[in-house]
């Protein structure tokens, strides 16, 4: 007699219209037209490939590229409150795995950043646009116009060409170019072209009417704002670098730190949009409410207390250090900071100068 031999079961095969996860199929009868598998939602499970290519109305592409850009949802208003109230809770969150809920760090630096110098050009524009007014009291046998001087004013230390300090020709295109002997002959053309552009600009902001002065220095600030944003990203990776040096002995990693430093200009390109709206709102009602002087005022001072405040107070929640390391190291990294800045400040005038 031959013993009895059981086979198991075959297993149930899962429904052609159900993915693995068991969720109900959104288009069964569809399939992917790049694999032929099932689809079951808006992209396919087997190759990855979206079911929506690029063949389709225009505003929805845009509608994915600002999506995919900025990230624009109901999640960037639960971001901002905790970003400008709750010093370092953004990142700790990060750290311990909550991600979803918020905005990532390099879209909400990149979104405000947009939105800040956007806002500051749109300020230094209403600014330049509006009429210069001289009022002084009446006096007798003198008559002053109300209106800027519109004589031109000469200034020789940027005229004919060159750039002068106490008469002395510091830089001329024909007879006093700037010569660097390790560069080649092009690199040293280019840089004497920046220096020309300079020159230019330099002679526009200090010669001829008090009209086109103002114009050339419109152009100015509107070019420095313009690099700004630049700027602000070059000084993102070494402001990490600051915080790893700093903080060497907590053995975190360097994109860790990188975080931090988003966070922190992030939070600092929303605290210059809260000065913006306080300077708006100090402009358009304190001329016809002056009771409000004072309380705009103190919001300023308090807006600009809160930005060092902030910035100590989220150094000691995320790195758990004691009150004197914290604030002995926040000391000597706003310090590094402050010289990269003034650098920074440096290049960006150069950059609108020179019109690179």
């Amino acid at each position: 007699m031959q013993p009895e031999i059981s086979t198991p079961p075959a297993p149930p095969s899962a429904p052609a219209t159900l993915p693995a996860s068991g969720l109900p199929a959104t288009t069964p009868s569809a399939a992917c037209e790049n694999c032929g598998a099932p689809l079951y939602g808006k992209y396919c499970y087997a190759c990855g490939q979206p079911t929506t290519g690029m063949v389709r109305h225009f505003g929805s592409i845009l509608s994915d590229v600002a999506d995919s850009l900025l990230n624009i949802d109901e999640r960037l208003f639960r971001t901002i409150g905790p970003l400008y109230l709750r010093p370092g809770k953004l990142t700790v969150d990060y750290f311990e795995g909550k991600r979803a809920r918020y905005v990532t760090p390099f879209r909400l630096v990149f979104f405000l950043a947009i939105i800040a110098f956007f806002a500051i050009q749109l300020t230094i524009r209403a600014g330049f646009t509006q009429a210069v007014r001289v009022q002084t009291a009446p006096v007798a046998g003198v008559s002053i116009s109300g209106n800027p001087p519109a004589h031109p004013v000469k200034n020789d230390a940027f005229s004919a060409g060159n750039i002068r300090l106490n008469d002395h020709v510091l830089w001329n295109r024909q007879t006093r170019p700037l010569q660097v002997g390790w560069l080649p002959g092009f690199a040293n053309d280019w840089l004497n072209d920046l220096m020309a552009n300079a020159q230019e600009q330099l002679q526009a902001m200090n010669s001829g009417s008090f009209e086109s002065q103002r114009a050339a220095r419109h152009k100015f600030l509107l070019g420095m704002f313009s690099a700004a944003p630049t700027v602000l990203f070059v000084l993102l990776p070494v402001f990490a670098l600051l915080l790893k040096i700093f903080f060497i002995f907590k053995k975190r990693l360097y994109m860790e730190h990188l975080i931090v430093a988003m966070h922190s200009h992030a939070f600092l390109m929303l605290s210059m949009l809260v000065l913006v709206a306080l300077d708006l709102v100090r402009g358009a009602l304190v001329p016809h409410a002056g009771w409000l002087s004072a309380p705009v005022t103190l919001l300023r001072v308090a807006a600009w207390t809160w930005i060092f405040l902030y910035l100590l107070l989220m150094q000691k929640r995320v790195y758990r250090q004691g009150w004197f390391m914290t604030t002995f190291k926040y000391c000597w990294i706003g310090l590094c900071y402050s010289i990269l800045v003034s650098f920074a400040f440096v290049f960006a005038v150069l950059i609108s100068l020179t019109g690179a």
